[in-house]
């Protein structure tokens, strides 16, 4: 049975930019460890604007009070624009300061790879004293499918560099295409950890439902996953603010119900528990 290790609650999974709900949420389902959300536009429970020691205390704070520590960091944003790129420099510093050993993030149209690597490269400069990992998540643009970008991280070539691979994300850009538990063995050599997100393509939308109860096919993914590893680091996020329609990618926001977040993170955790071990 795969070992997921160290296995952390993606704060977005809780709706909203205020940081309290998403902190008591994971701790009401037993996590010691969490992934706090600075996604641009979708889930700005860490503010880049606000980055400062004190800042980084009073987060600190609030993870202490409940028996917490940051693991990671969700910082989504286009790294060819370079206002969005200086937004994240400030995640990257809130990143090393909190004590996260890695940063999360979504790269940038294809058309614009010259200066991806450019400020990449000013990333992984900023990064080194922290000794903090950049991973660059499969989102169908310049990283998407694992079969299609190896080359970029062979190029790139830098071991602090890394995928963080994301099924939910790789269902909604290539769904038909190819197979996810397959394609996710193309991606262990640069394999950092994993996002558990699930998708469901329904009327036109594509949905994140609990894991298990989408289209990705999970059972299969841990299994081949189980095949060439004994444990991977894995990310439980469950978003139900938003859904992408399937015919352009437009992110529309949602309002769910409290109970209906809670049902969707407990009946994951279900699934999880029956399939790896935790």
């Amino acid at each position: 049975m795969l070992h997921l290790s160290p296995f952390w609650f993606c704060t977005n999974s809780v709706p909203g930019d205020d940081l309290i709900p998403a902190l008591d949420a994971a701790r009401e389902f037993g996590f010691s460890d969490v992934e706090l959300s600075a996604i641009d536009g979708i889930s700005e429970q860490i503010v880049a604007e606000r980055v400062c020691d004190e800042y980084v205390a009073w987060v600190r704070a609030r993870l202490e009070e409940r028996g917490l520590r940051c693991v990671a960091v969700s910082g989504h944003c286009d790294l060819t624009n370079d206002r969005q790129f200086a937004r994240f420099l400030k995640k990257l510093e809130f990143a090393g300061k909190i004590g996260a050993t890695r940063i999360n993030t979504r790269c940038g149209p294809a058309c614009r790879t010259v200066k991806f690597r450019k400020n990449l490269s000013r990333a992984v400069e900023a990064a080194a004293p922290y000794r903090l990992r950049i991973n660059l998540e499969s989102y169908g643009d310049i990283v998407g499918t694992a079969r299609e970008c190896g080359p970029i991280f062979r190029e790139i070539g830098h071991p602090s560099v890394r995928c963080n691979y994301d099924p939910g994300n790789n269902y909604r850009f290539a769904r038909g295409e190819i197979s996810i538990a397959d394609d996710i063995c193309e991606s262990l050599e640069v394999l950092d950890c994993l996002h558990l997100k699930d998708a469901l393509l329904r009327d036109g939308y594509i949905y994140n439902p609990p894991i298990g109860q989408g289209e990705v096919g999970y059972a299969a993914v841990f299994s081949a996953l189980e095949k060439s590893r004994t444990s991977i680091p894995c990310g439980l996020e469950v978003p139900q603010s938003f859904r992408v329609r399937a015919s352009d990618f437009a992110i529309e926001q949602l309002t769910p119900a409290p109970e209906e977040v809670r049902r969707a993170i407990r009946e994951s955790l279900d699934f999880i528990a029956q399939n790896c071990a935790v």
